[in-house]
């Protein structure tokens, strides 16, 4: 490609016509040959009449000008012109793109891929070879022809971790080392803006090889991340973090269920120039045992999802008190220690085990000298319960059935500590126990315990073990549930395990079975293998490439990497959560004096082709020199040469002064907006001045335009705001209007215009989006002053029989993000000039909400029944649509089975009456 500045052409040998343009005007101003005289013998009596003298004229030179002007166009545009802005101006080296691909560029990966893009087709242009080294999955990067690398960037997509820009910096050097790489390059690096390991150096071993050039994300694309959440006794709470230290920010946080459904919704708000924020929500223990996973509303990444694991439940676990009552001093009752053990990890309850029983306990806790001869005790743990015994001096006298192993009569509980030289100690649990992982305190000794028979089986059963090898804990199913006995008292009688920090783990392990999760622990291999694999936008689908296994001791400091993603993992069964970000995430800005690095905003600017603009321009000139033809000739009477060329001088030179801009410019009149306006089909929106809302608002329209494009043969352009106050509403024949509980009156001239709509035709959906909360024992307020000035007609419940729910699809309710609402409507429109339609529909189901979708196709809010509510509430969007401009004429659908039985064609036919005189 030939350039000149930012200025190239993929064509420059068309430029040699140029050449011919000296030549042109040459044959253009030569004066045309003189006329022949021929006689004619009946005009000689005219030779003696005064001749007229004609001179030959040649066209004038603005006209040969103008020509030229339009000639020289004509070959600029075959040249195919290319404008290249000045930040895709390359030098003439190999062109190596560097991406980071982590998932702290899900924000901005739109522009990302536009500006790769545009680099990519300038070294394309220029015949340069090209290379891609995405960070966050670095491999030697392979120079390869420009053209080619386009597919790959395709195939990119951020990733579930952080980039390691060490380890692109290895994977550059083995290039360099293998002669893979060129040892002179230039470097395009579309950053993420945030600070990471070895950026210093990565940036050296690049600016050593050529222009180094570090394009970063714009304030648009700030990052918000979601560092933890922390259960609390009544819900939890939410912790977030941004990137920068922006303006004033709202951002919802849901608590997502395992189908979809919103449990819970709490709002975070980062203040000005702060980059913390928190949010927290109150959630009974039974439906915050249900949530899943946390997400921030309207981000799409990795780092605004945070996964929950069996560690997030807090089952409810019953303490069985014995019959007349735990009398001993708190110190010395074994339900003393159980409990403070129990506490931090479960709701407890304590009473009688009938008592207990009412409150649906996941496990129960039996100390020794509690009875266990009622029958409902083995019906719970039957049933899928979990019976943790600690033993003692009855149960050592005297065993029953409800043990995971038979007890030896005697042993060491009867010599005590005598008997031994020294406590025995616990040895450091097995690999196959769900214990395993746990550290064992050193203080931790048993001085006296139960002992178990010898059996075949009996290894199957042991969980814990003295140095000795005689079993601690043991434990084993029966039926659907779980009995596990700990063989030492749960108080310090006994043992000092009860005084130590390995007694509360123990337990927690062991309260895990009281929600499923953890039952074949005891047979699992001791590491812990993904089930499910979160992307870089936050979704949660099948693992790619190959992930490796953590040893369980391994676990809790392992962090996000290609080798393991974050995600859901398995041991046995129990579920434990990799997350993208934690409490020692941070979000702090790359450096700006990295080595030899050159800065920009990425803004997504791209090249412009200006063939088809210049082909136009000629087009329109060569109309005009038409039209100067003509009038030269005579052919246009009426105006004259002058003015003719006054005119489409004007013409031509408001079309000059706006040469082929290199984006898209919305600078129409208003007569042509208004024209516009009138021969499309356009939804609105009320703009409310919240941004949040008005963005889902836009979206929700926009997304509701494009599937009743698909689904029926109307065709809307992309929704507009409105302002009632300065925009004309008659030109949208459907307007959505979000109404929130602090909304203001409309104005006096407002409420005239609307008032005029309304009775022009138009249909307003008012949505409160509170699923109904707000006019619970009374009117939504915010409606009330919204409806203040306005000429609201009587309305009524929209019944199954309504049109509403037959115009395109048959529904029988009309949901939107929440379901279950009341929907008014007009309840006499027939006498209106609408034809029947009703100019109000008033709902709370968020039907934007619902249909609100991202740049990248994404919901950008979840939906109470999940996408099959999603779906039937774009089914109600289509049927408003359709309601809105095709009016009333379903309604006749309704008399349809009537109008059958008349005929005779209905589920029976009547007979023929005789006709009458």
């Amino acid at each position: 490609m030939f350039s000149v500045g930012p200025l190239g052409f993929a064509a420059p040998f068309a430029l040699i016509a140029l050449i011919a343009l000296p030549l042109l005007w040459l044959l253009l101003r030569a004066t045309p040959p003189a006329p022949r005289h021929v006689v004619f013998a009946p005009l000689r009596l005219l030779q003696r009449l005064a001749q007229t003298p004609q001179t030959p004229q040649s066209a004038p030179w603005w006209l040969i000008l103008f020509r030229l002007m339009a000639a020289t166009i004509i070959i600029l545009a075959l040249a195919q012109p290319v404008w290249r802005p000045a930040d895709t101006r390359s030098i003439d080296a190999p062109l190596l793109l560097v991406v980071d691909n982590g998932w702290q560029s899900a924000a901005s990966w739109p522009r990302t891929l536009v500006q790769a893009r545009a680099y990519a087709q300038a070294a394309a242009a220029d015949g340069r070879q090209a290379a891609i080294l995405l960070t966050a999955s670095a491999e030697p990067p392979e120079f390869t022809a420009a053209s080619t690398i386009q597919s790959r960037l395709e195939a990119a997509s951020p990733h579930g971790w952080v980039p390691d820009r060490a380890a692109a910096r290895d994977a550059l050097l083995a290039a360099l080392e293998s002669g893979a790489a060129p040892s002179r390059f230039e470097t395009r690096w579309l950053g993420d803006g945030i600070a990471g390991e070895g950026d210093a150096a990565f940036a050296r071993a690049l600016s050593e090889r050529g222009r180094l050039t570090l394009s970063l994300p714009g304030a648009q694309d700030e990052i918000v991340a979601l560092v933890g959440v922390n259960a609390a006794a009544d819900g939890f709470e939410a912790h977030l973090l941004r990137s920068g230290s922006g303006a004033t920010r709202q951002i919802d946080v849901s608590a997502i269920g395992q189908d979809g459904q919103v449990i819970a919704r709490a709002q975070a708000r980062f203040d000005d120039a702060v980059s913390t924020a928190s949010a927290s929500a109150r959630l009974p223990l039974d439906l915050r045992n249900r949530v899943r996973s946390v997400r921030l509303e309207g981000v799409s990444s990795a780092g605004a999802v945070h996964l929950l694991d069996d560690s997030w439940q807090r089952p409810r676990i019953a303490l069985i008190e014995p019959e007349g009552g735990d009398n001993r001093q708190p110190l010395l009752s074994d339900l003393h220690y159980a409990s403070q053990a129990l506490a931090p990890h479960a709701e407890l309850v304590r009473g009688p085990l009938e008592q207990v029983l009412e409150d649906e306990p996941s496990g129960l806790v039996m100390v020794d000298p509690a009875r266990s001869e009622d029958p409902a005790l083995a019906e719970f743990v039957e049933g899928g319960g979990v019976l943790i015994r600690f033993a003692g001096p009855r149960l050592a006298a005297r065993s029953d059935d409800l043990l995971p192993v038979q007890l030896r009569a005697g042993g060491r509980l009867l010599g005590g500590a005598l008997n031994w030289e020294e406590p025995q100690r616990i040895a450091p649990f097995a690999d196959d126990s769900p214990f395993a992982g746990l550290s064992v305190s050193e203080d931790a000794s048993v001085r006296s315990q139960v002992l178990a028979q010898p059996e075949a089986d009996l290894d199957r059963r042991v969980w814990a073990r003295l140095e000795d090898g005689t079993p601690l804990v043991t434990a084993d199913r029966r039926g659907e549930g779980w009995i596990v006995l700990f063989h030492v008292t749960a108080g310090p009688d006994w043992s000092d395990l009860p005084l130590t920090g390995t007694f509360p783990a123990m337990l927690r392990r062991v309260i895990a079975l009281a929600e499923g999760a953890g039952a074949g622990g005891a047979g699992s291999d001791g590491s812990w293998q993904i089930e499910r694999a979160l992307d870089g936008f936050g979704r949660l689908g099948a693992p790619t490439g190959q992930p490796r296994a953590i040893p369980a001791s391994d676990f809790g400091a392992t962090a996000p990497s290609p080798d393991t993603p974050p995600g859901i993992w398995q041991l046995g069964a129990a579920n434990a959560a990799l997350n993208a970000t934690g409490p020692g995430t941070r979000l702090d800005p790359i450096a700006r004096n990295l080595p030899g690095a050159l800065y920009e905003i990425r803004d997504g600017l791209r090249e412009q082709r200006l063939a088809g603009p210049l082909l136009a321009i000629a087009l329109l000139m060569l109309l005009a020199d038409i039209i100067i033809a003509l009038a030269f000739a005579g052919r246009l009477p009426a105006i004259r040469a002058s003015r003719t060329m006054a005119g489409l001088g004007v013409m031509l030179a408001v079309s000059l002064a706006s040469p082929p801009a290199l984006e898209a410019q919305d600078t129409q009149a208003d007569t042509a907006e208004a024209l516009d306006r009138a021969l499309v089909v356009r939804f609105g929106y009320i703009r409310t001045g919240n941004a949040e809302t008005d963005r889902i608002s836009e979206a929700g329209l926009a997304a509701l335009s494009s599937e009743v494009t698909r689904r029926s043969s109307i065709e809307p352009e992309a929704p507009r705001g409105i302002d009632p106050d300065e925009d004309e509403l008659i030109f949208f024949p459907l307007i959505y209007w979000p109404v929130s509980a602090d909304a203001r009156p409309v104005s006096e001239a407002a409420a005239a215009s609307i008032n005029t709509y309304l009775r022009s035709g138009g249909m307003i959906i008012f949505d409160t989006r509170d699923g109904g909360a707000g006019t619970r024992g009374g009117a939504h307020p915010g409606l009330e002053q919204v409806m203040q000035g306005l000429e609201i007609p009587s309305l009524e419940r929209a019944g199954e029989d309504h049109v509403l729910g037959r115009t395109f699809y048959l529904l029988r309710d009309l949901p939107g993000r929440m379901a279950g609402g009341d929907v008014w409507v007009e309840s006499n429109p027939d006498g209106t000039a609408r034809d029947g339609v009703s100019g109000i529909i008033i709902g709370s189901a968020d039907w934007a909400g619902a249909w609100a979708r991202g740049e990248n196709g994404i919901p950008l809010r979840p939906v109470e029944g999940g996408e099959r509510q999603r779906e039937m509430a774009y089914r109600v969007g289509v049927n408003i649509a359709m309601y809105a401009l095709t009016g009333n004429y379903k309604t006749d659908q309704v008399h349809v089975p009537a109008i059958l039985e008349r005929l005779g064609q209905g589920g029976r036919r009547s007979a023929p009456r005789p006709l009458e005189p």
